[in-house]
């Protein structure tokens, strides 16, 4: 019996050796991707074999692998979609895409560090913004179309060249922009829109505290594209835009009936101060009226030395307007991505072309964007991507105020007694004097306009470069490790040519300079993460990831000038006549972060998530160590509770952050720690109080900062050095002390919130709260000087700031006979205040209290009766003076700066191959006060001066005046008499020394103002109090509208081209705003921040364009 057994074994054994191969060719192995109905990848789907306990899950670009017989069935499930099956046949390659259940939120967004996660797992506010949307009506500066499609996300837009826009979260300024999961350090300029596949808003820090110091305020992740990995073989797409910028909507309101000069009066006799009263050097627009008299000019003629009078006529009526032109912007982009069974590769190349509408202005910007994953075998994954960009210009305006500004030189302080467009203007030199001496009708502090635009220039050259290397190996079905190496880096230089001439603030030899501005950023990131993914008992899940990430960082700069020129138009350091002024700095960090993530999901009934960071940094005074926790927790209440049949989907959300700030700064100035003081500048010894890291060593201009992210240096003693005497260097000590063990400052966030969905998901609402602890502060005290220094940093001073934001989206129609119709709605609100003052204060910064709002502003305002009329002063016992407006001693509280809220409302109506879409967004409440307003009004050039009774009197003051022989008068005071009051008993306002409150109202009477005064007086004085120029920062624009048309598939079967589209465009059509009087101001670029004072700018414009996309 035994034999027998042993030849059974023997038979069988050569049996089974025969039949291997048949079984093993009967084994196939399987891989493909799984995506959803948009064709994004979904990581985390179960592909199970049916009968079998085999299977794997898809990685997180969707991937999977497994290996099957013919016959058999896999299956694939992911929470939040319906399951799919297939059947094995012999493809060896099996794409799969996953529809979503009406019941459930089943969108897939980008988290911290590139984790793709389901939204109903997530315990935070996050919003998504396709890339596809932002670039058909499409801005110069990408960022700049997020406005208004994510709630909480503020951006102030500039119509400046180059200007960038602050970007802000719940009020605070977003520092962190994120590419493919590592951060970079981004001027928005350098981020290719046509390269971005998706936007996504992190909106706290509970969201971004992987992220460590730079999370505080949240952060934008972006993520680039990657190829379309579901189809195989070659696609080429092309996006083409032409774009007109004309039409303006915010543009200073000019009189053109007064020309230049002072108490009406006006000659000119050189241009540098040489006529009486020196009228024809630096000037107010306060001079006589155009009537067409003879009154000697700058191109009149003169005559045996003597300077003829020439007819005095608004010949330079609307000279700005006048002087601008239509703008253009191109931009082109080719995509090329080639997909295979095991690789991805996607190359693109892209340019923008910007022509100004100043003249002579352009910008220039190319992309080149470079893509690759390949997998040599099914558990390895290798990863490369590289992007640089180039933004080019020699030319590019500085409209910041000062003789350096078009709209200093042409809104404010000259007339329309010069055409801009007269030849000899536009010839720019005088007659001999070609590269020395411009032509103008001042010489002291004001400028040609052409010569300002066409010989002026200032460059900028600047080059970004940032890309990664990754690899990634699948240890098995639930864990897989990632290596990635990423760099970015940029390098930059600018330029200014100073002509000859050219008299700016600090410089005023008219001999010309040369400078550059030269700046180096190189930053290293290599990170290490351990992900992991299990599920027990097929209800509790775990997922995650641990890791370390490495920092280096190193900047360096140096800013360089000639000390004036010797020989003109020739812009070199060895031309300089003056030894050269240069300055330099350099930085650098390294950062050790240990981390890790858990989802802990509990079937369907909820999801507990938590993250824990460690950072060892080396930009705090010593080595510091920071901690970064944050919890959260989320539910689907209707995946488990039976909810009326109108709700297809509730969740409600909850999390906890506690993040602390490095001691770094997100942006870096020309030239930190200066001590230059040939140029008129700021200087460690002259402004002790400023950050020394933005010093800005000339006396004019604006103060270019570009993105840094190092050590600020705040909290480490240092000393600096000059040559203020006979160019001997001196030495000095620091301006501040230190608190022993100082600390910088911590956020803690909470934050509440809900997404709730209706009628199968055509309906959604998301509404969250949060609440921001910051503190204690490191804040800046001021000390008496005689202690040797100005200031001691300590920690104090506490605030929290709370908020609220609602998202709604709809579809009112989703399909009637081929029309549709979507919604989108955002409202955001928040408020700051302080819950804690310096130790010993109650009172901080004179004014505020515990509770107080931090946004309230305090500036100068009118006494005013208890019934609100303004008194004015009364003449003295002569009958002298008099008609001015009495101004409190103490600031008074104005409003606050802080909008009560901000909304948009967007809609798109599609009727089968048509359509229509359009965006209305704005903010409500807020101040701020117009300093173009001020100066124009002061300095005579405002319309205002011109109209109404103020015209009117200031007519009669250029008749009366002596010395313009029209009706003289010796006698003369005005004629304007503004309403109000005067007080009639001649008791004097008694003021509370701390609040500024009338004391002895009771005490005062009084009588209608009648006092008449001249309108130049009346302007410098009533116009020069805050309370005159205070504007509402309430505003609506109509921010966009897209008409476009896809061409039908039928018309393009028999064609190489695989799809395409066309499209209409506008951008900033309409503009509304509470106050007209204030139309130089486009609250754009000051709606998000708590700016006091508006500053020069550009005159904003609208955009018309035409898009084409095609891929073939």
């Amino acid at each position: 019996m035994k034999q027998i057994y042993q030849q059974f074994t023997k038979v069988m054994t050569v049996l089974l050796l025969l039949l291997a191969p048949a079984l093993a060719f009967g084994q196939i192995k399987i891989g493909g991707v799984v995506t959803d109905q948009n064709k994004q990848p979904i990581p985390g789907v179960s592909v199970r074999i049916g009968g079998t306990q085999g299977g794997t899950i898809t990685d997180i670009d969707g991937h999977y692998f497994i290996t099957a017989q013919a016959g058999q069935t896999l299956t694939y499930t992911y929470v939040g979609y319906t399951t799919a099956s297939v059947i094995v046949t012999d493809k060896t390659v099996v794409d799969v895409t996953l529809i979503g259940d009406n019941k459930t939120l089943n969108e897939i967004v980008v988290t911290a560090l590139g984790v793709k996660k389901e939204t109903r797992v997530i315990g935070y506010a996050t919003q998504t913004v396709k890339g596809s949307d932002l670039t058909t009506a499409r801005d110069p500066n990408p960022v700049n179309g997020l406005i208004g499609k994510v709630a909480g996300l503020s951006v102030a837009a500039t119509s400046e060249i180059l200007g960038v826009p602050n970007v802000t979260i719940r009020g605070g300024t977003v520092t962190l922009f994120v590419v493919d999961g590592l951060p970079i350090n981004s001027d928005t300029f350098d981020l290719s829109p046509d390269d971005i596949d998706s936007y996504t808003v992190l909106k706290g820090p509970a969201a971004a505290a992987l992220y460590g110091s730079r999370a505080q305020n949240g952060a934008i992740v972006i993520t680039t594209k990657k190829g379309d990995k579901n189809k195989k073989g070659l696609t080429v797409d092309i996006n083409s835009s032409t774009v007109m910028n004309k039409g303006f909507l915010a543009f200073p309101r000019i009189q053109n009936k007064f020309g230049p000069g002072e108490n009406t009066f006006y000659t000119f006799v050189d241009g540098k101060g040489g006529a009486p009263g020196g009228v024809d050097s630096d000037y107010d627009v306060w001079g006589p009226y155009f009537a067409g008299q003879l009154i000697p000019q700058y191109d009149s003629p003169v005559v045996n030395g003597v300077r003829q009078g020439t007819p005095w006529t608004a010949r330079g009526a609307n000279n700005l307007a006048n002087f601008l032109q239509t703008g253009y912007q191109t931009n082109n982009e080719i995509a090329v991505g080639a997909n295979g069974d095991n690789y991805t590769t996607r190359v693109s190349v892209s340019q923008q072309h910007q022509t100004s509408y100043i003249p002579s202005q352009y910008l220039d910007i190319f992309n080149g964007n470079f893509y690759a994953q390949f997998r040599p075998m099914p558990k390895l994954t290798f990863e490369a991507s590289i992007d640089f960009n180039r933004q080019t210009t020699d030319n590019f305006p500085d409209v910041q105020y000062g003789p350096n500004s078009i709209i200093y030189n042409m809104a404010i302080w000259t007339g329309a007694d010069w055409n801009v467009n007269a030849p000899d203007i536009k010839g720019i030199w005088q007659p001999g004097k070609v590269g020395t001496q411009s032509v103008f009708a001042e010489y002291t502090r004001y400028h040609n306009p052409w010569f300002l635009t066409e010989i002026w220039t200032r460059g900028h050259y600047k080059n970004d470069t940032y890309g990664y290397v990754s690899g990634n190996y699948k240890i098995n079905d639930n864990l897989n490790v990632s290596l990635k190496n990423q760099i970015d880096t940029y390098n930059i230089l600018r330029t200014e040519d100073l002509p000859f001439s050219a008299h700016p603030y600090g410089r005023e030899g008219n001999q010309g300079d040369y400078r550059e501005d030269r700046r180096d950023l190189f930053e290293n990131n290599t990170l290490l993460t351990l992900n992991y993914d299990y599920t027990v008992n097929n209800f509790f899940n775990l997922s995650g990831l641990i890791g370390s990430n490495l920092r280096s960082f190193k900047y360096n700069s140096s800013w360089t000038s000639t000390d004036y020129l010797i020989i003109p138009g020739l812009y070199s350091f060895n031309n300089t006549k003056n030894p050269i002024q240069s300055t330099s700095f350099n930085s650098a960090e390294r950062q050790l972060s240990i981390f890790g993530s858990l989802d802990l999901s509990f079937g369907k009934y909820a999801t507990l998530s938590g993250t824990y960071r460690v950072e060892h940094s080396s930009a705090f005074s010593s080595v510091a160590s920071y901690r970064y926790p944050s919890v959260s927790a989320t539910t689907v209440i209707s995946d488990y509770v039976t909810l009326p049949e109108a709700i297809s989907f509730l969740k409600v959300r909850g999390s906890y952050a506690n993040i602390r700030s490095d001691a770094t700064t997100p942006t870096i100035g020309p030239a930190p720690f200066n001590t230059i003081s040939a140029y008129g500048g700021q200087t460690l010894n002259n402004s002790p109080t400023s950050d020394p890291l933005f010093l800005n060593p000339l006396g004019y201009g604006t103060t270019y900062n570009s993105p840094y992210n190092g050590p600020n240096y705040s909290l480490n003693t240092s000393y600096s050095t000059a040559k203020p005497y006979n160019n001997q260097t001196a030495g000095y000590g620091p301006n501040s002390l230190f608190q022993p063990g100082i600390v910088t400052s911590t956020r803690v966030n909470y934050e509440e919130g809900f997404d709730i969905k209706f009628i199968k998901n055509r309906l959604g609402l998301s509404g969250t709260a949060f609440q921001y602890i910051d503190g204690p502060q490191i804040l800046a005290n001021p000390i008496s000087t005689a202690s040797g220094y100005t200031t001691e940093l300590l920690n104090a001073l506490k605030t929290k700031k709370t908020g609220y934001e609602l998202s709604l989206t709809g579809t009112p129609i989703k399909d009637l006979s081929g029309f549709g119709w979507d919604v989108l709605v955002n409202w955001s609100t928040y408020k700051e205040i302080y819950t804690e003052l310096p130790p010993g204060q109650s009172v901080y910064n004179t004014f505020f209290h515990v509770n107080d709002r931090v946004d309230k502003f305090y500036g100068t305002k009118f006494v005013r009766t208890p019934d609100g009329q303004i008194i004015y002063n009364s003449p003295d016992a002569t009958g002298k003076g008099g008609g001015e407006p009495l101004v409190s001693p103490t600031r008074q509280y104005l409003g606050h700066l802080d909008p009560d809220f901000t909304w948009s409302f967007s809609n798109r109506f599609h009727y089968k191959n048509i359509g229509l879409s359009f965006q209305l967004d704005g903010s409500v409440g807020g101040v701020t006060t117009d300093y173009v307003h001020n100066k124009t009004i002061r300095g005579g050039s405002n319309a205002i001066t011109a109209e109404g009774a103020l015209g009117d009197a200031r007519y009669q003051d250029w008749l009366h005046y002596p010395a313009n022989n029209q009706q003289p008068d010796a006698n003369y005071k005005g004629t304007y008499v503004a309403k109000g009051v005067q007080i009639s008993n001649g008791v004097a306002p008694n003021y509370d020394s701390a609040t500024g409150a009338v004391l002895n109202y009771g005490a005062l009477q009084y009588k209608t103002n009648n006092t008449p005064v001249l309108v130049q007086e009346y302007s410098s004085e009533y116009y020069n109090v805050d309370e005159a120029n205070l504007m509402s920062k309430t505003y609506t624009k109509l921010r966009e509208v897209t008409i476009d048309y896809t061409f039908p598939k039928k018309w393009l079967e028999k064609t190489f081209i695989a799809k395409a589209s066309v499209s209409l465009y506008g951008r900033n059509l309409l503009y509304f705003y509470k106050n007209p009087e204030f139309k130089d101001v486009d609250l754009d670029q000051y709606a998000n921040t708590r700016t006091s004072l508006t500053g020069l700018q550009s005159p904003s414009v609208r955009s018309y364009g035409i898009n084409l996309k095609a891929s073939f």
